[in-house]
């Protein structure tokens, strides 16, 4: 087996196990509040620190996978994330829970800027595209795989949260299999990075821009389909569907880009992600439009991965993985700051508020992605 085709799996499922990780606690909110205390805001701000905590963890990790190598990174970033996991499954209290979740993002953010670069550097050229897009294609398996592990231990939550540990499996194979593409030094070029400024600031703008879509809805979604009446075991159920669904979008996507502009791309899935969005919050009360409404967004939602594309084809090798890793994580930060912003409001004024916040956040955010790239007049391609 080539060796591009051992990073591109080995990255695939970490970033799947780092998503799991992620989003898992969204699911157990009622449970952390009568076992532990844990309030509705809280239980968003826990995954806040997921996201905010990414963004240290992808620079500082960044770099350090610019100089010694993004293998390195990866064991660690997939270790780190996984033994964090079981800290929080084992947590006694709010204190515990917060600071194993600040550690998780840490080593989250590793995990990504070194997984996906590794994958694009190993990739034959012209199969770039359509590599990141299986690479990313793991969001939707890592969240998928949340929904089956909810169907049958939502009864739980600690064993549940327990399953998040089992990227560990994984050092093996990243150890024996994957391998850098170049050979990594204390010396590096010297790179300018004020000359990638503005497109370092357009893509944070539009990674930041489709978080705050999408995770200040998620961050609350399951909870929000139960209060309208949907059985726990269908919330399984449809979020394992939709995002086996996203997993391909992102494929599709991804393969799609190496023949079409991804700024284009990315401006249909925004205007995709229109669509369903009212659909998906329950503008009209109707189980048949809210699945649909999901499944529209979430297959809208596959230009994901050709955000990163953005700042992985315009910059240099020798800062690739830093700036890589600061842009895509700090929009995550806004993504979390959107969750938070939900779990307040919906602390406030109930679940079943998330229909109207939803709308406002999503349309807000979604036309500054819009604007942005409508305004983008090119990138400039360094591969």
């Amino acid at each position: 087996m080539q060796r591009w085709v051992h990073a591109t799996i080995a990255s695939v499922f970490a970033w799947a196990g780092n998503i799991y990780d992620l989003l898992i606690i969204t699911y157990v909110y009622s449970d952390l509040a009568k076992c532990l205390g844990v309030t509705t805001f809280i239980g968003t701000l826990l995954f806040s620190f997921g996201l905010v905590f990414r963004v240290i963890g992808g620079y500082i990790f960044g770099r350090i996978a610019d100089i010694r190598g993004r293998k390195l990174v990866l064991n660690i970033g997939t270790a780190g994330y996984s033994l964090s996991q079981l800290g929080l499954a084992l947590s006694p209290n709010v204190f515990s829970l917060l600071l194993f979740r600040a550690l998780q993002g840490l080593f989250m953010g590793a995990q990504w800027t070194a997984g996906t670069v590794i994958a694009y550097e190993n990739a034959p050229p012209s199969m770039r595209g359509l590599v990141n897009g299986v690479v990313q294609a793991g969001y939707g398996i890592g969240y998928a795989l949340t929904g089956v592990a909810y169907i049958f231990l939502y009864n739980n939550w600690r064993l549940f949260l327990v399953t998040g540990a089992i990227p560990l499996v994984l050092l093996p194979y990243i150890i024996a299999k994957v391998s850098d593409v170049i050979k990594f030094s204390n010396s590096r070029a010297k790179v300018r990075i004020k000359d990638y400024l503005g497109v370092l600031i357009r893509s944070t703008i539009v990674i930041a821009g489709m978080f705050f879509s999408y995770y200040s809805i998620f961050a609350v979604y399951p909870d929000f389909l139960v209060a309208l009446g949907v059985s726990k075991a269908f919330v399984g159920f449809l979020m394992t569907v939709s995002n086996l669904a996203l997993a391909i979008s992102f494929v599709v996507f991804g393969k799609v880009s190496d023949k079409i502009e991804k700024r284009k791309l990315i401006i249909y899935g925004v205007l995709g992600e229109m669509v369903g969005l009212p659909f998906m919050l329950a503008i009209i009360h109707s189980s048949g439009l809210v699945t649909l409404g999901l499944m529209i967004y979430t297959v809208s939602t596959g230009f994901w991965p050709l955000a990163p594309l953005l700042i992985i084809e315009s910059v240099p090798m020798e800062i690739r993985g830093s700036l890589t890793g600061l842009t895509y994580n700090l929009g995550s930060i806004v993504g979390g700051v959107g969750s938070a912003v939900m779990g307040l409001l919906v602390n406030v004024y109930g679940v079943l508020s998330t229909t109207e916040w939803g709308l406002i956040m999503g349309y807000g955010s979604l036309f500054m992605v819009f604007i942005t790239l409508i305004t983008w007049k090119g990138v400039r391609s360094k591969l």
